[in-house]
């Protein structure tokens, strides 16, 4: 809610205002928020089919493949986008996430799916010597405002990308999940904006959810996902109909007649 939104930005302000000697408490603290529901959007398997197709044919294959490998893995973008190729073991198939790349600030080895290796795999046969990063970043901010710099790896061992804004942007307008608006700009005229529908971060709720709704143990999927409490993955248990219906429906076995 915007109330909860100012309020959090208002604490803000005065723990500056305490960080700087202007005064000595924050008004702000203890004053009770609205009760929010956590946003839970995930994209169905069409608009994740979609999303593939949109990103096979995007021009910055880099950020195509850190999109693909959120998909793939459900893990948080800044994971994907600070991961070091020291990182992997693809014979082994493991990513080894050191505790200052975890939210938990945990050291954490998930296993990994065929499918991220194979994308691991492709990118490592292309890699430049001494790369550092998966996914390095640019001389100018990732080129991320410069599609023809996408080719340009003169940065490879400085500095991991930081944003897939413009990638995310563009994937989902082609991708059909993304709204148009429009701005006014400087010179009058009425310019043509898309909004996607969908956040990156979604894409981690997609992986999971799915994975529960086709039948897996939210503890597993706790367990994949990085979460030290199960409440965090219990968000996940109700899109499990579908397996809790399979289950149900074997009860009419109790009731048939034995043969």
């Amino acid at each position: 809610m915007q109330a909860n939104r100012v309020l959090a930005l208002l604490s803000k302000m005065f723990s500056w205002a305490m960080d700087s000697g202007m005064r000595a408490d924050n008004p702000a603290h203890g004053v009770k928020r609205f009760p929010e529901d956590k946003r839970e959007a995930w994209l169905s398997r069409e608009q994740l089919q979609s999303l593939a197709t949109a990103l096979d044919k995007y021009p910055e294959q880099d950020a195509a493949d850190a999109l693909r490998l959120l998909i793939v893995t459900g893990a948080r973008p800044c994971e994907v986008l600070r991961a070091e190729w020291l990182m992997f073991d693809l014979n082994r198939g493991v990513w080894t996430k050191p505790s200052h790349h975890t939210k938990q600030k945990k050291i954490e080895h998930p296993p990994l799916s065929e499918a991220a290796l194979g994308i691991l795999r492709r990118m490592d046969e292309s890699r430049e010597d001494g790369q550092i990063y998966l996914f390095p970043g640019r001389q100018k901010d990732n080129a991320e405002t410069d599609p023809s710099a996408a080719s340009n790896k003169n940065s490879a061992n400085g500095h991991a990308r930081t944003t897939l804004r413009n990638a995310w942007r563009q994937v989902c307008k082609a991708a059909g999940l993304a709204t148009v608006y429009h701005v006014k700009s400087k010179r009058g005229k009425m310019l043509e904006r898309w909004r996607p529908n969908v956040r990156v971060y979604d894409l981690r709720h997609s992986f999971a959810s799915h994975l529960v709704s086709r039948g897996a143990s939210l503890y597993l999927v706790g367990r994949l996902m990085g979460h030290t409490q199960a409440a965090t993955t219990q968000r996940y248990a109700h899109v499990a109909d579908g397996a809790l219906r399979s289950i149900a429906n074997g009860f009419s076995e109790v009731l048939a007649p034995e043969k």
